[in-house]
């Protein structure tokens, strides 16, 4: 070590047990970066095979030398600096990549080996880990808009459409069969969310409001409002798929709704986005409009973290915002990130963090964030030529897998290290 350089004392603290060192400070040139510091942190673990480290001060990643950070900060070197480390993510791999011959407008995996598929072609696909479409499902009569998954119900997964309708898919007789039709939306179903306990679910639509609905399958057509169901349009594909009214309807949008989800840790609770430039929190059972946060541009996509209690958005202004919604404050975003070179299209917390969030973009490309940094961990071009320039349209973060969908008709399945940043 040179004498001559500026020096400061750290101290180095780790979360996981596996990881933590000594606590007594350290001399250290100024002139580290977080490759320096790794090293030392796998000299005092005594790791034979080094383990690639990141590093925070004051819950920001340093990215820089630790004497840019001080200037940055204006912090004098005088003083102890503390340091907390965590394991570096390995950066996404893509293992697979399924083509269609139209837009994918959404993706959900049903689990590690199996993915479900919506497409502008109006058809809802099912693929396996195997690269096999094992079933096309062609039942609605415009362009899929959302799918979902739902676990441990007699109903398999839900997809909406334009053509009005959320349809409820689950077996019958060994093959996919839709089992109800959700009606009475006057405008193209946006989105579609299922509550945690898988009882009931919410739909988001273009006629500027959410819907409210059981899962359970009716035995018979129900009535839609105060007139009986619809005949069916001469051509379409429905058959004699049952009709499921709506529990109840929560307006207050002014324009379409873009995306709804649950709070998963209040179930009572929901969390919708729209062309209004407006994030609101609903009680479903009431129908009341708890709270409206607003920001500056259309909101296209949301998801909530039970681990970090934040509400991720993405905008036509190619940023993220996260919204706290404990907060009695409507108009203030927690975090603004921005990095995407187009609107943010897609936006999916990790599984099993606080801090992880992935984003997809029409730019073509998915970033993967620590939200306590300001930039991308790691941005995630397309490997095709064909691909590149073709926007994003759906994200879905499941287990380790990270599938992404968009214009060039391709759902890409990404391998990523989700053990990163765990509490």
């Amino acid at each position: 070590m040179d004498s001559g350089a500026a020096q400061i004392q750290i101290r180095l603290v780790a979360k996981q047990e596996k990881y933590a060192v000594p606590d007594a400070p350290l001399v250290v040139p100024q002139s580290l970066q977080r490759y320096g510091l790794s090293e030392i942190v796998n000299h005092l673990l005594g790791n034979e095979k080094p383990v690639p480290f990141d590093f925070l001060a004051d819950g920001q990643f340093l990215r820089g030398t630790i004497t840019s950070y001080l200037e940055e900060h204006s912090l004098s070197a005088e003083n102890i600096l503390t340091l907390e480390y965590v394991e570096s993510m390995l950066p996404p791999t893509e293992i697979a990549s399924y083509s269609h011959d139209d837009w994918i407008s959404s993706v959900s995996a049903m689990n590690s080996s199996k993915f479900i598929v919506g497409s502008y072609d109006g058809v809802v696909r099912v693929w396996n880990a195997q690269s096999e479409c094992e079933q096309e499902l062609s039942v609605h009569d415009a362009a899929v808009k959302c799918v979902q998954a739902v676990n441990g119900h007699k109903v398999e997964f839900l997809s909406g459409s334009q053509d009005r309708t959320a349809i409820a898919w689950g077996n019958k007789n060994g093959q996919k069969r839709a089992l109800y039709a959700a009606r009475g939306h006057t405008d193209s179903v946006e989105d579609v969310a299922v509550n945690p306990s898988g009882t009931h679910f919410v739909t988001a639509s273009a006629d500027a409001t959410i819907r409210f609905w059981s899962l359970a399958v009716p035995k018979e057509s129900e009535q839609v409002g105060e007139q009986p169901m619809a005949k069916k349009r001469k051509g379409s594909r429905m058959g004699e798929v049952v009709t499921k009214a709506a529990i109840g309807t929560l307006a207050g949008h002014v324009g379409g709704v873009t995306c709804v989800g649950f709070n998963k840790d209040q179930e009572s609770q929901v969390f919708s986005g729209g062309w209004d430039h407006s994030v609101r929190t609903w009680d479903v059972a009431s129908g009341v409009n708890l709270s409206t946060n607003l920001c500056d541009k259309v909101v296209l996509d949301l998801d909530y973290s039970a681990h970090s209690k934040l509400v991720a958005t993405g905008h036509a202004d190619r940023s993220l915002r996260l919204w706290d919604p404990r907060s009695d404050d409507s108009t203030v975003v927690k975090l603004k990130l921005t990095s995407h070179k187009g609107f943010v299209s897609g936006v999916a917390w990790a599984p099993n963090s606080a801090y992880m969030l992935a984003s997809a973009s029409h730019d073509s490309t998915v970033k993967v964030w620590d939200i306590r940094s300001r930039t991308p961990l790691y941005t995630v071009a397309p490997v095709d030529a064909k691909e590149r320039g073709k926007k994003l349209l759906a994200i879905d973060w499941h287990s380790e897998l990270l599938l992404t969908g968009g214009e060039s008709g391709s759902l890409r399945i990404h391998s990523v290290n989700s053990q990163y940043g765990q509490e």
